[in-house]
């Protein structure tokens, strides 16, 4: 049942989506979302050429800023009204419609050089965002390749906590936002290297590469 009503909440959000988030850039939960976009694509270090896979394109906010950077872009989302905005924005780019902890498609199985994603991991708890990463390092991330992450995001859980607090009227209470020191630990027992920068007041950037183990 969440399912189906996340899936309908977003089919219904696509044609509002810019919008809003452009309304609501300076508040919780997108305060400075331009500027994790920035840094997301800053953190990523691209070069012309790169295969970049952006995880839950939306609109394609993202992938935009990819393009003018000449990567080659593919982007997944479940949400088809997502996918034709996507499309009609960005016609260059290779769009497959999925779910991103289901099956994929074969077309998908490509050594990634970048996998990038913006305010789409706080639908998974801790543990799902683990066994994504896990699953995206190991069958699509290229070698030497690397994960950016840009989300609503906190230092710590404590600051979280206190965030919160604050923003109780707004906070979702469906959603799973990132404390940098619990995926820290995560990462560790994961096999996964992290870095993580803090870009606005509830924003920031996390990157994840093959552990040494690898």
């Amino acid at each position: 049942m969440r399912k189906q009503r996340r899936n309908q909440l977003f089919d219904d959000w696509a044609e509002d989506y810019d919008h809003s988030v452009t309304l609501n850039e300076g508040t919780f939960p997108f305060d400075g979302y331009d500027k994790v976009l920035d840094t997301v694509v800053g953190l990523a270090d691209v070069e012309p050429d790169l295969r970049v896979l952006d995880l839950g394109i939306g609109t394609g906010n993202l992938a935009a800023r990819f393009l003018r950077q000449g990567c080659d872009v593919w982007g997944l989302d479940f949400s088809p009204e997502m996918i034709d905005r996507a499309r009609e924005k960005l016609p260059q780019v290779h769009l497959v419609q999925a779910n991103l902890l289901g099956k994929w498609p074969t077309e998908l199985r490509l050594p990634f050089d970048r996998i990038v994603s913006a305010y789409v991991f706080h639908e998974f708890d801790l543990a799902a965002k683990m066994a994504l990463l896990q699953r995206l390092a190991r069958s699509y991330l290229a070698k030497g390749g690397s994960i950016a992450i840009g989300d609503i995001a906190f230092p710590t859980v404590q600051e979280r906590e206190r965030a919160h607090q604050e923003w109780m009227e707004l906070w979702d209470e469906d959603e799973h936002y990132w404390a940098a020191d619990e995926t820290e630990a995560a990462c560790g027992q994961a096999g996964l290297r992290v870095a993580y920068r803090q870009v606005s007041s509830c924003g920031g950037v996390f990157v994840f590469a093959q552990g040494d183990a690898g």
